[in-house]
């Protein structure tokens, strides 16, 4: 290849649009390689949209290009000052640097888009300070075509800066006039262009949003924008000062006082036993789109449903927020998930939590909890270990099972759960965490479910589990603690499904709730509770029916107290929270004060739209705010 050079200050200029230009084309590569990835979900939306996708995003690609500009900026000025021909070389070698760290970004997320539905985050490159896990977690043919995608498309842009964008600069003199107006128009424009333009309000990554399909929005959003944005978002958190005060402190406490308030306790006993065991299987991303009666898809959940049909379901409950993590401190410290960061992480603010367990153990009961995988993965052993169950076990404390990339399958752990219910001292409450829904879905099973689409695998880890359910009810009804137990079945988080695919309304994040066994009185035995519900209504819920106290769960509703005021929220990963109200009242809002903030708003009673904004925010709010001050 013939060595490109640069002798005028002319050439300069003309060479720094030829690189800025350089990284819009390597931006679009980027995105193709996520279309191409994705393109089953992104065709199924008109043609005009998925081409609209390249429009909508050039904006915050000239944002993201500025800010990768500056320092080349820079070079050039000094380059054009003292001719020090070194600087080319660091020119060269910063722009192959992002080449490489930008390449890997966009190869590394496209599978975890069919996980999370988002782009890499600050909250997944969290995970990977357990490699293992995050390895483990993915199969084979991900991993090497990752990496395959990510070689060849370094090798491709690296090829293209190369031959059509990098020259060499060599100025036959020091130029004294040039440097400083080429710097200040230079700084001038990298500004302009990393706010977006000249608008009072800086860019925003809702600003490439245009579609109702999550997939095209993601597609027009620039990875690295998204990836300094999420790590820009975190790094407030971690300061004394909440960014998100749409109200004042004492307002907002107000609004969250008044709808957590009861008037008065006359809470409906549906349990015919104040101490009865039980028994909590934490169901791995069950969507309430995979139950029936839940207004999901039939066919998948069938012996869930059976036990529907003489328990309690929950027909209405949310998951609080996306991830395991989250809602472990959901369930377990009736504690609402953030939208990017997970306090379950943070083990200096967690042990400021009340704990669901030290109420049963302080009412005479033995604990216990149990996983087929390794609970390292998102610090759920660090916490489930502060807070000190009688017994935890979890993968390599089982021996003798086939075992998949994860750990033990369910249908083992529910034998361990059988043994662990027969030796345990009654009462009892034990607890175990499914993993065979979680991919990469290597259950031991032919596939049963034939529909789907991409999703077929994850229908089919879903029905191995509903089958593993069976068989460990069909064995528990044998045993003696069976007439005195309570079983709760609850998903940790809802899940991406053939149904529903954009997480940021509000049906995406709703999962199956059920109480069962003979412990239930006749009256709820096959009934539905349709009122709205989340995960941290658990403890307060569970514990009134014990007569055991549960004031110290702030957040917690007692469902069954008739002057509980009823509402969900969820956060997801994009950044945002979503706010439900009875009668179809719901709303996603960005992570953000902005008043022109809402993702998604399907507020039917308009007349109370001032209203149901002011709980949501007032509730995201205070949330936040005890999340910081712990």
């Amino acid at each position: 290849m013939q060595k490109k050079i640069v002798n005028s200050w002319k050439g300069v200029i003309w060479l720094t649009m030829r690189l800025a230009a350089f990284l819009l084309v390597f931006f679009i590569v980027g995105r193709l390689a996520f279309i191409v990835y994705h393109h089953k979900e992104i065709f199924e939306n008109p043609l005009s949209e998925v081409l609209a996708v390249f429009s909508n995003a050039m904006q915050l690609d000239l944002s993201t290009c500025s800010y990768l500009m500056g320092i080349p900026v820079v070079l050039y000025f000094l380059l054009s000052l003292t001719r020090w021909g070194f600087l080319n070389k660091l020119i060269k070698g910063y722009f192959i640097l992002f080449i490489v760290v930008i390449s890997a970004i966009t190869s590394f997320e496209l599978e975890l888009y069919n996980e999370w539905g988002t782009k890499l985050n600050y909250k997944a490159l969290k995970y990977l300070v357990n490699p293992s896990e995050a390895f483990n977690s993915t199969s084979g043919w991900v991993i090497v075509s990752s990496f395959s995608l990510f070689a060849l498309q370094c090798w491709l842009c690296i090829w293209i800066f190369l031959r059509f964008a990098f020259a060499k600069a060599e100025l036959a003199q020091r130029n004294f006039i040039f440097p400083l107006p080429y710097l200040l128009c230079g700084a001038t424009l990298v500004v302009i262009g990393l706010r977006g333009g000249l608008q009072p309000i800086p860019i925003h990554q809702s600003q490439c949003y245009f579609s109702k399909s999550n997939a095209l929005n993601l597609a027009a959003t620039n990875s690295f924008w998204n990836l300094l944005n999420s790590f820009y978002q975190n790094m407030r958190v971690g300061t004394s000062s909440n960014p998100y005060m749409f109200h004042s402190r004492l307002e907002a406490r107000k609004t969250v006082d008044d709808l957590l308030y009861v008037t008065k306790d006359t809470t409906i006993e549906i349990l015919t036993t104040k101490r009865p065991n039980v028994v909590m299987v934490i169901l791995e991303s069950w969507s309430a789109d995979l139950v029936k009666y839940c207004g999901g898809d039939s066919g998948i959940t069938p012996q869930f449903e059976a036990l529907c049909d003489h328990g309690l379901l929950f027909s209405n409950c949310y998951a609080s927020g996306e991830r395991s993590d989250q809602g472990m401190t959901a369930i377990w410290s009736a504690f609402p998930a953030q939208p990017e960061q997970s306090i379950i992480n943070q083990p200096d603010k967690f042990q400021h939590l009340p704990f669901l367990v030290n109420n049963f153990k302080n009412a005479g009961y033995y604990t216990s909890y149990m996983y087929g995988g390794q609970l390292i993965f998102g610090n759920i052993k660090g916490y489930m270990m502060y807070n000190k169950f009688d017994r935890i076990r979890e993968g390599k404390d089982f021996s003798g099972y086939p075992e998949g990339k994860l750990g033990i399958h369910d249908e083992y752990l529910f034998t361990e759960m059988l043994k662990e219910c027969n030796d345990a001292k009654q009462p009892f409450i034990n607890t175990m965490f499914t993993q065979s829904s979680h991919s990469p879905y290597d259950q031991p099973m032919q596939d049963v479910v034939m529909k789907g689409g991409r999703f077929k695998p994850f229908l089919n880890s879903v029905y191995y589990c509903d089958r593993s359910i069976g068989q460990f009810m069909a064995e528990a009804k044998k045993q003696p603690w069976y007439a005195n137990t309570l079983f709760i079945f609850v998903a940790d988080h809802s899940h991406l499904t053939h149904l529903h695919e954009d997480n940021f309304i509000a049906q995406h994040h709703k999962i199956p709730m059920l109480f069962y066994g003979e412990v239930l009185k006749p009256a709820y035995k096959g009934y539905k509770y349709t009122e709205l519900a989340n995960q941290h209504a658990i403890a307060a819920t569970l514990l009134a029916q014990l007569g055991l106290s549960h004031k110290e769960f702030y957040w917690s509703q007692n469902l069954f107290n008739p002057y509980t005021q009823h509402y969900a929220y969820a956060a997801y990963n994009q950044g945002g929270f979503i706010w439900v109200r009875p009668g179809g009242n719901e709303y996603s809002h960005y992570n953000s004060v902005s008043t022109n903030s809402l993702h998604y708003n399907n507020i039917k009673d308009t007349a109370s739209t001032q209203r149901f904004l002011n709980e949501g925010r007032s509730y995201f709010q205070e949330m936040f705010q005890q999340f910081l001050d712990y």
